[in-house]
């Protein structure tokens, strides 16, 4: 395996003075004051909020990026990053492999059917083009991986339990960053199916051990890259899915960030009794013995909708506002959007302007 020396572009190198000028302006503040402070906080000031956005598989064909050639394909890439960048977006998580194939040129996998479906192979690099464009727009570009996934007409998985499955996982991984200048790797809420007979000590012991040999892998390629995964919201189903994240938000090896995905609101009863997201934070906050950036999700895609199960979405439009409030508040070092496709939805338009102001107002 060849290890990359990962280059600092322009914008990292624009960032990283920026930051530095900060922190050393911060420290200056607290030894004039007289305030001690030790290694946790001069660790934390170089670090800055995420704002980031999953482009998901599912949003390929809405964003114009189903088929085309590669001046339409750039074009319309390049008016998602556009919108991201009005909308205060500083990362996005780029899905790069879904059902065991790959939005990029691979050796191993086939191209992703949801971007590509013709007959002759693609003529381009979609993931390269992408990386090209985060660069333009001084956003921050991950890879992510949907590690078990097999096919999307049933509920087939790879084996969490068998060897090859992590190892295939692994030169996903290794051929993305051994090809790519890629900020991190990402996964999502998909591990062990729910009606999993497999008991759930041993679907966590099983999918730790893939988590861990990710993460390593990773860092092999330069301890800057950042590996994170976004479980579900509801704490009970990941356990019922292998998901131990009490494990991964208590011990070093595992994850560079945790991202659940709290995709309520706080008006999610009839009565509107239980503040569903509120509550649901401060479960996952009560959980990070380790103090790891924490990122929730937000259901971008939820704004304006009817829905019985959770009307809040649709008796105000200032949630994702109050949402992103509300964990600045409680100190959350970020927050992403699901998806990138309804950025652009009319329904959610009122949403996105309250959003942005509150953004805005930090």
């Amino acid at each position: 395996m060849k290890k990359r020396k990962k280059r600092k572009t322009k914008k990292q190198l624009q960032k990283q003075r920026r930051l530095l000028a900060a922190a050393g302006i911060l420290l200056v503040i607290l030894a004039v004051l007289g305030v001690s402070f030790g290694k946790d906080l001069i660790q934390r000031i170089p670090g800055q909020e995420t704002r980031a956005i999953w482009l998901a598989y599912v949003d390929y064909k809405a964003l114009g990026l189903y088929n085309q050639e590669e001046a339409k394909f750039r074009k319309n890439a390049e008016t998602f990053f556009q919108a991201a960048k009005e909308n205060s977006i500083n990362t996005v998580y780029f899905h790069v492999r879904a059902f065991r194939d790959a939005a990029y040129k691979s050796r191993t996998f086939p191209m992703s059917r949801y971007l590509w479906s013709k007959k002759e192979d693609i003529p381009y690099d979609p993931l390269k083009i992408m990386v090209e464009l985060a660069g333009k727009y001084d956003m921050e570009l991950h890879a992510w991986l949907n590690p078990y996934r097999n096919r999307d007409f049933d509920k087939a998985i790879l084996d969490p339990a068998d060897e090859n499955s992590t190892t295939e996982i692994l030169v996903c991984v290794e051929e993305i960053l051994e090809n790519y200048d890629v900020d991190g790797i990402h996964f999502d809420d998909y591990f062990y199916q729910e009606d999993s007979k497999v008991p759930e000590e041993e679907m966590m012991r099983n999918v730790n051990q893939m988590v861990r040999a990710v993460y390593s892998k990773v860092k092999t390629y330069g301890r800057e890259l950042q590996f994170g995964i976004s479980p579900a919201g509801n704490i009970g189903y990941c356990h019922s899915i292998g998901v131990d994240v009490e494990t991964w938000m208590s011990q070093e090896g595992y994850v560079d960030y945790i991202m659940p995905q709290i995709y309520w609101t706080d008006q999610h009863s009839a009565a509107w009794r239980e503040k569903m997201f509120t509550n649901t934070l401060e479960e996952w906050m009560g959980l990070n013995e380790a103090g790891i950036p924490l990122y929730p999700g937000l259901a971008l895609y939820r704004t304006g909708e009817k829905a019985k199960d959770d009307p809040g979405w649709h008796a105000s439009s200032d949630n994702l506002a109050r949402q992103v409030r509300i964990l600045r508040e409680k100190g959350c070092h970020g927050f992403a959007l699901f998806s990138a496709r309804d950025l652009f939805r009319q329904g959610a338009q009122e949403e996105i302007k309250n959003y942005q102001g509150e953004v805005m107002n930090k």
